[in-house]
């Protein structure tokens, strides 16, 4: 009986202290004909979602993902991603929610702004491709994808 009660508490011990493995999987996307790239982590989060995507839109080009945070649906045929973009350094929000529509990687985005009443087409089948790993270079050459 102590060897089993022993065992167990050992057992417990075990799983309190030794760190969890992460099932987060880092990726960088970077949008083909403009600046932007967006940093994703793939989080398994349960219930009916199953697997969330969520990081951070470097959208001024400044190689800035921690002021403006995204969230999106995983691949399964086309990904969306939405966020309310925010001004670097400040807490002024960019006057429309936006939205990513991605098709499989290469073959085209576009990204839309909603408003209160209207909903705006900014960027239309632009060419994106995605990396694994964080976002590494920044690409200032380029334009932005939201001028």
């Amino acid at each position: 009986m102590k060897k089993l009660v022993l065992s167990c508490l050992v057992l417990a011990m075990a799983l309190i202290l030794v760190p969890q493995s992460q099932s987060a999987t880092a990726y960088c996307i970077s949008l083909t004909n403009f600046c932007d790239q967006i940093s994703l982590t793939s989080n398994d989060v349960g219930g009916i979602q199953g697997v969330l995507l969520a990081g951070a839109w470097d959208w001024e080009c400044l190689g800035d993902f921690t002021t403006t945070t995204i969230a999106g649906t995983p691949p399964a045929g086309r990904t969306y991603l939405a966020t309310r973009p925010v001004y670097s350094g400040t807490n002024y929000a960019f006057a429309y929610t936006t939205m990513f529509s991605l098709k499989k990687s290469g073959s085209g985005f576009d990204l839309y702004g909603v408003g209160s009443d209207s909903i705006l087409a900014f960027q239309l089948d632009q060419g994106w491709s995605y990396s694994s790993g964080p976002c590494r270079q920044r690409r200032s050459n380029l334009p932005r994808a939201l001028r």
